[in-house]
């Protein structure tokens, strides 16, 4: 498989990545099915990572895809150990908006994207907030269902306990008005 040029620019300035960026490359993917758009969620610059995203997603590519192993954008922009909360939710919306499976199992290890968000401790549940509005916004989020962690969200924030308390009441919350 022949990558792009731009794909090395995925990981590096805005700039950079325009220089050799054409918005027909948005689709793109590796013989994994990793996307584009994966790849710049890794940037390790935050707002070179955010208008990267942003600009792929405006041309077209489609946030909906997985990979081979069921890894997913939103599992690959909420596992990341750096976070924007000020600037990231409008892009979690739009990955969202754009089809993004909000209850996709990843595996063992990652889980669903609310469970590779959550468990990492970096951040605590204030932190976590803004994210946490934008997922329990979603009617689809399913925090019951066994993931193939082994738990599902709701049984992960029972287990975790105090440093996941708020999470586990957005749990209760979102099961008491999805059944309403």
């Amino acid at each position: 498989m022949t990558y792009p040029t731009v794909f090395r620019n995925t990981r590096k300035s805005e700039r950079a990545f325009l220089a050799d960026y054409r918005p027909e490359q948005a689709g793109w993917s590796d013989s994994t099915g990793t996307t584009l758009l994966m790849y710049a969620l890794r940037n390790p610059d935050m707002s070179a990572r955010i208008a990267i995203a942003g600009r792929l997603i405006d041309d077209g590519a489609d946030t909906a895809v997985e990979t081979s192993d069921h890894v997913n954008a939103l599992h690959v922009m909420l596992g990341s150990m750096t976070h924007d909360f000020e600037r990231e939710p409008a892009l979690l919306q739009r990955l969202l908006d754009g089809g993004a499976d909000v209850n996709l199992c990843a595996g063992q290890r990652t889980g669903t994207p609310i469970q590779a968000l959550t468990r990492n401790f970096t951040f605590s549940d204030a932190m976590l907030a803004p994210f946490y509005d934008v997922l329990f916004a979603r009617p689809e989020l399913d925090v019951t269902s066994q993931s193939r962690t082994g738990s599902s969200v709701i049984d992960g924030a029972r287990a975790i306990g105090a440093r996941r308390a708020d999470l586990l009441a957005r749990c209760e919350a979102h099961l008491a008005r999805v059944a309403a």
